[in-house]
């Protein structure tokens, strides 16, 4: 009998320092392998280059909306890190810092801007944390489109909603600031919905004025754009902005046609040799 306790004590032991190794394997899991982990609940789909975009397979969004009915689409770059779930709340603060399940986390997920509405607004604005030079988590690669010649290797982005499936090109990448205070502030995320054409066509001017480069043609009237935000560490309070307009029909993925601005219009506190 003692001995049998004494193997049931050593199993208990045993027990336990498994699921303590466990736990400990769980929370050295990288950024990276969280992604995948969240990506692998979604079934895979082909999303070939040459075809038609209402040709393209939606995604289940099923499970993600168990999980968490603030899922509201996916956002997929390929061949960059870009691949998470979309969440939107009703404030702009929440996911900076708080994950699919609702826990903190300090990579947050991206996420829509509580005012937009996927299915009526002229401009669908998506914020991501870029977490530093040299890091890929989240939004981290958007701060390479400062090269037109990464554009030209990631002109596409696509965007997965429970209703459709759209691609973006890129169209243009500009840095602001974010400061409210600063004379030259500019409030792209406040024209979400364009009251009028003479609106809309001249918040595209101040686009093109602002970008440190324009790719192929603007949008044209009718198309809703997509506009992904990130840090960036210029300067403080700093932010990269990119801008995309839909794939058109029979379209190349291929990148269009780049034009530098040579004299870009920066906030006044960016650096001049940026």
């Amino acid at each position: 009998m003692r001995h049998l306790r004494v193997l049931l004590v050593d199993l208990l032991a045993f027990i336990c320092l498994l699921l303590a190794l466990t736990q400990l394997l769980s929370r050295s899991i990288s950024p990276a392998q969280e992604s995948e982990q969240v990506s692998s609940q979604v079934v895979a789909m082909q999303t070939p280059s040459s075809v038609e975009s209402d040709q393209l397979p939606l995604m289940d969004f099923s499970d993600l909306k168990q999980r968490n009915p603030e899922v509201v689409g996916w956002i997929r770059i390929p061949e960059t890190s870009i691949d998470f779930p979309v969440m939107q709340t009703t404030d702009n603060q929440f996911y900076l810092h708080h994950g699919l399940d609702g826990e903190y986390d300090r990579l947050g997920l991206p996420f829509l801007d509580y005012e937009c509405c996927l299915e009526e607004s002229d401009q669908l604005i998506v914020y991501g944390h870029n977490m530093g030079e040299g890091r890929e988590e989240r939004f981290s690669s958007l701060q390479h489109y400062r090269d037109p010649e990464y554009y030209s290797q990631h002109p596409v982005i696509y965007f997965y909603t429970p209703h459709e499936t759209m691609r973006y090109k890129v169209t243009a990448v500009l840095g602001l600031t974010a400061r409210t205070e600063d004379a030259d502030y500019f409030a792209f995320n406040e024209l979400i919905d364009f009251p009028d054409s003479d609106a809309r066509q001249r918040y595209m001017e101040q686009i093109a004025q602002r970008a440190f480069y324009m790719a192929g043609d603007f949008a044209h009237e009718e198309e809703t754009l997509l506009t992904l935000c990130t840090c960036t560490y210029e300067m403080p309070d700093a932010r990269l902005v990119v801008v995309a307009r839909p794939m058109r029909e029979n379209e190349s993925e291929q990148a269009d046609p780049v034009t530098v601005n040579p004299e870009p219009l920066l906030p006044l506190r960016w650096p001049r040799n940026e």
